[in-house]
């Protein structure tokens, strides 16, 4: 199997969540993450020509495709502060959301424990999308 840095993908993952036109493959053969953005150029040099060839390339997953958007908010609330469950919910019906849900986890000491429960549920997903997808995710604590 071929190895991904884990890493290099959630970098690439996160840059194409923020919203810059960012896009990201990673290479069958190399395992080499490669990104095409104007934000940051393209760190790993130019993207080949051929990559939208499925059977070379393949795109790297946003956080939504791997349920770590909302979902992922409302799994660490149910799981750590369920008391909080229906202000969250309220929270995420308007636009600045996740600053307000910062806030709330400041307030209540979390912000440290939700950084830790993102930070294991997406290195979890994209384990599972490499073994989806026939590599090895390479980088993971022990």
């Amino acid at each position: 199997m071929t190895t991904v840095d884990v890493n290099d993908l959630e970098t690439a993952m996160t840059l194409t969540d923020a919203g810059t036109g960012a896009e990201a493959w990673v290479c069958r053969d190399t395992g080499a993450v490669l990104i095409r953005s104007d934000e940051v150029g393209e760190p790993a040099g130019p993207v080949p020509a051929d990559v939208d060839d499925g059977d070379r390339y393949v795109p790297v997953p946003s956080a939504r495709d791997l349920h770590l958007g909302q979902a992922l908010v409302f799994d660490f609330v149910r799981a750590e502060i369920p008391s909080e469950y229906d202000a969250v919910r309220e929270i995420f019906r308007r636009p600045g959301a996740y600053g307000r849900y910062s806030r709330l986890l400041d307030g209540l000491g979390l912000r440290d424990r939700w950084h830790q429960y993102r930070d294991e549920r997406t290195r979890a997903a994209l384990n599972a999308w490499c073994d989806d997808n026939g590599f090895t995710l390479a980088g993971l604590p022990a």
